[in-house]
């Protein structure tokens, strides 16, 4: 079987001495339709011309028989929008024969769209690949976003070189690489990588390409496979849509209740499409919009099943779903299912699990989190680049168990999932290592979620109040009241029974609340039996003259989430915590700094700027230390040399768009050029590289803790 590659050769014995091309050249010749002038095949320096290469792709797809001339057009003139300056792109590959018969009549009336509808793949030559970047974004990306059907549209972009570029279009969606596995490049941004090039002979034939669409056109037949990575662009631009929704729905539910369980929904069924090879469940066909409840795969019958199946995997979400079908399935709400439909049709063709993206849980919380709660409870959570930047350090490997006492929407432990599985090529089904508590029962739901897209389906997640009660050794959670000085002593063993001992772990990573605002009255808001289990409180004070002490009459959830975090962890064990940067700086707080540098080994400290977590505005240290064991305490009596760096750039800035928060990268500048690199402006990576090294000549019990060895 013949590939381009040798049409490629054929072409040049055929027809490298001739002096031009025009269009009826390509008429005669390949039997195409053509609008382009007459050009030359070589330019002043003699070198072939951009007509040159054109021609040869153009008689390569004919000769081959991957595309029917008859649904070929070179330089095909297609109106911009309203504007009056068309786009020419160099070649279009048209769905049916009859695009002749629509553009003639687009012509007279002046409406392109059944034209728009019916363009497939549109084909961008440049002679020289120098320009590859700017003939992609300002011609082809252009080209392709006229496409009006539901269909996806393709593009290729080719040149002088012997290896092309492929693309694929959704709807509204942004450019994406036809295969998705080529977007990122070695630092992991999706920046389409055009450095990495698709071979010639990978090119989709035009009955390829048709399949491609045909995969996604009958709904009843989806699989996960046919569908196309969402990407964050797209799906926050979904979230504002459905805050629209619920504001005109007005929805008896929360709308990010009802977000949050549907889309477990959508993941349920990707996990099973992708495990059992079966078709996906999570569609609306257009007659059953105007819903009766009739028919064997009925919209609510599949839906209602769905619920079900997904209710034995995923239990916080949907042990008590907020929407449900009763046995004649009728919608508990109506307006619920109304938006359960818009998400469905905005969901039905995308994949989730593809994603590579780690922030849609917070785009979630960010966007339809009520302000009072989250202000009230300080919940900004932790940006994911400052998450990962901590798990780095903190290097957990596959078998260790970390915690998060006060998690939120589980960041923490769904980064360290991922990093501890990062060289795996699946993920394993369900991992026992993470736990997650949180006072905030749909934070929760939301976390299992996150924990599903991240990979990981096992963690531990409970809803409790992490400085007044405690998960224990047999499973169980100890009641308010139960974790007292009654029950327990000051090193937070139970009095009584060893079974009810607290559960520990190797590591703790948390950003908890801190900071004057919510500071915790005593013992209105935490009773004097408990809050004297914690030293911090009494030696926050110092001595007076007289040696005695007045103990405080309230105390900064930081600091006593600081001491939760050392008691929970192992010997051995390692912490990494947000922090006020007041607390670990001012005076009021140095005894409690003493405090924690007699029980911990301080292994680096790093600041970061106000901006870091957009609406709070509060400047942070991130404390990692370890805990030795009782055979190690040399390693606290010594002047130890501490990793420490101000993070000044961290890549990106939190934007408001039309009420929904995003995650604006920064990228840097280029200096000599000033056009915007695609390196994100960010601190982090070096300072993750630098503290490698840094481990490298510490004692051996530090380099054993960290995993050294398994560091990159």
């Amino acid at each position: 079987m013949k590939t381009l590659n040798s049409y490629f050769n054929k072409f040049e014995e055929l027809y490298s001495n001739i002096e031009f091309i025009d269009k009826v050249w390509y008429r005669t010749e390949c039997g195409v339709t053509s609008y382009n002038s007459k050009a030359n095949i070589k330019d002043k320096n003699n070198t072939y011309s951009e007509e040159f290469y054109r021609a040869r792709f153009v008689w390569s797809l004919v000769q081959s028989g991957m595309y029917p001339k008859e649904n070929l057009c070179v330089e095909f003139s297609l109106p911009k929008g309203n504007s009056k300056t068309p786009l020419k792109p160099d070649i279009v590959i048209f769905k049916n024969q009859n695009w002749m018969t629509d553009y003639e009549e687009a012509k007279q009336n002046k409406n392109y769209s059944k034209l728009r509808q019916n363009m497939l793949v549109i084909f961008e030559a440049k002679k020289n690949s120098k320009t590859v970047e700017a003939a992609i974004e300002n011609q082809l990306r252009s080209a392709m976003s006229e496409n009006e059907s539901k269909d996806r549209i393709f593009g290729v972009y080719f040149d002088k070189l012997s290896d092309i570029l492929i693309f694929k279009k959704l709807g509204n969606s942004p450019l994406r690489r036809y295969d998705e596995s080529l977007e990122f490049n070695e630092s992991g941004i999706n920046d389409l990588n055009y450095s990495k090039r698709d071979m010639l002979n990978d090119l989709p034939s035009f009955e390829d390409f048709m399949n491609n669409n045909a995969a996604i056109t009958n709904l009843e037949k989806l699989t996960i496979d046919s569908l196309d990575a969402i990407d964050e662009t797209t799906f926050t631009d979904f979230m504002a849509q459905f805050k629209r929704e619920a504001d005109r729905l007005r929805p008896n539910h929360s709308e990010r209740d009802l977000i949050v369980e549907f889309l477990t929904l959508k993941v349920f069924d990707e996990k099973r499409s992708k495990r059992d090879k079966l078709n996906l469940k999570f569609y609306i066909k257009d007659n059953e919009k105007k819903q009766d409840g009739t028919g064997e795969l009925s919209f609510r019958e599949r839906i209602s099943q769905l619920y079900k199946d997904a209710q034995k995997e995923y239990t916080n979400v949907l042990s008590k779903p907020f929407f449900k079908y009763d046995t004649n399935y009728r919608p508990s709400d109506v307006n619920e299912e109304r938006f359960l439909i818009a998400l469905v049709e905005n969901f039905q063709k995308r994949a989730i699990l593809k994603a590579k993206n780690e922030n849609f849980n917070q785009i979630i919380f960010n966007n339809f989190g009520e302000e009072k709660q989250k202000a009230d409870n300080g919940q900004f959570f932790t940006p994911i680049p400052v998450v990962k930047t901590i798990i780095k350090m903190l290097n957990p490997t596959k078998t260790e168990d970390l915690c998060d006492p006060c998690c939120g929407i589980c960041d923490f432990p769904a980064m360290a999932f991922r990093h501890a599985h990062r060289k795996d090529k699946e993920y394993p089904q369900n991992s026992a290592h993470y736990y997650g508590f949180d006072l905030t029962k749909g934070n929760l739901k939301l976390a299992e979620l996150n924990l599903v897209l991240n990979g990981d389906g096992g963690a531990t997640l409970q809803e409790m109040d992490s400085l007044k009660q405690k998960y224990l050794q047999d499973g169980t959670i100890c009641k308010i009241g139960d974790f007292s000085t009654t029950n327990y002593n000051k090193e937070w063993q139970n009095k009584n029974n060893q079974d009810k001992d607290l559960k520990k772990y190797k590591i703790i990573a948390t950003n908890p609340p801190f900071g004057k605002g919510r500071d915790l009255k005593i013992p209105k808001d935490i009773p004097n039996n408990i809050i004297d289990l914690y030293e911090t409180y009494k030696v926050k004070s110092s001595p007076k003259k007289d040696g005695t002490i007045e103990l405080p009459k309230s105390m900064d959830m930081g600091v006593l989430f600081l001491e939760n975090a050392y008691r929970l962890l192992e010997e051995g064990g390692r912490l990494g915590i947000v922090l006020s940067n007041s607390i670990a700086s001012i005076k009021e707080w140095e005894n409690v700094r003493e405090w924690l540098i007699n029980k911990m080994r301080i292994v680096a400290l790093f600041d970061l700027p106000s901006n870091t977590f957009g609406e709070t505005g509060v400047a942070t240290t991130i404390i990692i230390a370890y805990k030795p064991k009782s055979n190690e305490l040399n390693l606290l009596n010594s002047n130890y040399e501490i990793f420490i760096r101000d993070i000044e750039n961290i890549g990106y800035e939190v934007k408001t768009d039309k009420r929904t928060i995003k995650f604006q990268p920064q990228f840097i500048i280029d200096e000599n050029t000033f056009e915007t690199t695609n390196q994100l402006d960010e601190d982090f990576t070096k300072m993750v590289q630098d503290f490698h090294e840094f481990l490298k000549h510490q004692e051996i019990e530090i380099k054993n803790a960290f995993n050294l060895s398994e560091f990159n």
